[in-house]
Formats: C-alpha cells, structure tokens, sequence
C-alpha cells in the first residue's frame, strides 16, 4: 500500500463490496518532505457476508516535529483499525474506537524524541442504511448527492470557530493565518471529545474524506465533479481519490494531500446493523 517515499510515503490503495467502492491515496505534495499524513482501511476480501460489521476508513493529519507528525498519524490509524477489528460492532462503537487511538497518541507523546506530536483523525463506517463518521481536529468528511457537495464535519480550529460565532466570513476564513491553528486533536490529554455525526444515505451517493492539504486547494463543487465518473459500475474509486490528489498537485500542494473515496453501490442496507442486548454480560 506504502512505497519507501520519505515519512509514510505515497500511500495507495482501493477495493470493493458488492454494496461499496472505495480508493485511497496519499501523497507528500510539492514542498514537505516527509509525509505525514497517514489513511487506512479495514475490509476483508470476500468478508462480507460473513463479518458482523462495517469496513472503517480512516485518515489521519500528524504534527510535530523531528518526524513525530508521521508517526502520530500512522499510530491513531492503525490503532483505530485494530479497536475496530477486535471490539464491539456498529457505529456505537466509533466514539470509542477514536479514544482509543488518542491514548496510544498520548503514550507515544510522553517518549522525549516524540513529546508535542499530535494527529486530527477523521473515520467514517456504515450501519444498515446510515454511514457515521467520528472526528476530531480539521481533516473533513464530504458527502456527495445528486451532484452537490455537503461538508459533514465541522473543523476543530479556531478559525471556524470565529466563523461559527460569525466573527469571521468564510471568504476570510480562507486565507486567515491562524487557519492552521486546532482546538481539538489527538495525543494532547488522555481523555478527547470525539465528535459523531450520522447521515442516511442512498445508492450513488459517495463520501469523501480528506485532510486539509487536500480541502484547501479543492473546492466542493470539484470534488464532487471528481467523483462524478463513479456513478458508472466500470470506474474504480482509487481513479477518483488520485483525480483529487492530482488536483491539489497542480496547485502546488504545500502540505501533505490524502483522500479517501468511498462510494456506495448498492441499495441500503450497506453493511448490518449493530447487534444490540438489553441484557449486560457477565464478565
């Protein structure tokens, strides 16, 4: 999936459902060296009719210095992925899963060569006919329908929060130079504020998750014109996270660029609802 690029290096991957299409890329952009965005994703081949639960896509955005905004990111993903593997099923479980990786952040964060780094994390999974999306710090979650672009997240910065208290314009926004500056991320403290969002969809619809290197060089209404061939059963989404990626290229790419594009096929339900008991477990 990686090549031996610098920090995580060009990250590649796609795959498919018979109810989902998804395709990821990541890439260095023009003038960083390192990489330190990571993205990951969990859904075993031929698993999808006898697994309990979604596939969880991931993307995360590392900082620190001295190499640790890579491993901070690399860190949070994996981890979220094993939590999601190996803990309880269903979109109930996402919130807990995002913690989890703030506490491996947060241990790692403690090791002197490591001390300061940090990651946002953005993960997205499906539950019968809804897909949930947990989030903390500014990498964002689109949702694109009948060719129109939503932004499901709300970033974690404080420059949003000037535009949510309307203090700033989002045209002011744009180039504002605390635009970088987060409120929330993972590794700062044991304990993060994950939020949840839950959006019902339909067959057609794509999501789009991304880091800021790749939503502050494209606007909406591009990504969802890149997403747009998906409609067709012959394009793989991995074409269309590389369209993105390219995008951003072509303008310079000051920051890492990772998208992650996840279309879905089918009709609802997507993937199983969550098995729930009104009776605790013995331990």
């Amino acid at each position: 999936m990686t090549d031996s690029g610098p920090g995580n290096g060009i990250l590649t991957a796609g795959g498919r459902w018979s109810t989902l299409r998804w395709g990821l890329r990541s890439d260095p952009g023009h003038l960083r060296t390192t990489n330190e965005d990571f993205a990951g994703v969990i859904a075993p081949e031929g698993a999808e009719t006898t697994w309990d639960r979604s596939p969880l896509f991931v993307v995360a955005d590392g900082m620190g210095g001295h190499a640790s905004g890579e491993v901070a990111s690399s860190v949070a993903v994996t981890t979220a992925l094993d939590a999601w593997a190996s803990g309880p099923a269903g979109s109930g479980a996402l919130r807990g899963v995002l913690r989890s990786a703030n506490l491996a952040v947060f241990d790692m964060a403690n090791k002197p060569e490591h001390r300061g780094m940090g990651t946002t994390i953005t993960a997205l999974c499906f539950e019968g006919s809804q897909a949930a999306v947990a989030h903390v710090g500014d990498s964002r979650a689109y949702l694109v329908h009948d060719s129109a672009c939503v932004q499901l997240t709300s970033d974690h910065s404080r420059v949003a929060e000037m535009v949510r208290m309307k203090m700033l314009s989002p045209e002011q926004a744009a180039n504002h130079p605390m635009r970088s500056q987060l409120t929330r991320s993972l590794g700062n403290e044991p304990l993060v504020q994950v939020d949840l969002t839950r959006q019902t969809l339909e067959r057609g619809d794509v999501l789009v998750l991304c880091s800021d290197g790749l939503w502050d060089l494209v606007s909406r209404a591009e990504i969802a014109l890149a997403v747009a061939p998906l409609q067709s059963e012959h394009e793989e989404a991995r074409g269309a996270a590389s369209t993105l990626v390219d995008l951003a290229l072509e303008r310079g790419a000051p920051d890492n660029v990772t998208a992650v594009v996840v279309a879905v096929t089918a009709d609802p339900p997507i993937a199983p609802e969550a098995r729930r008991s009104f009776f605790r477990r013995r331990s």
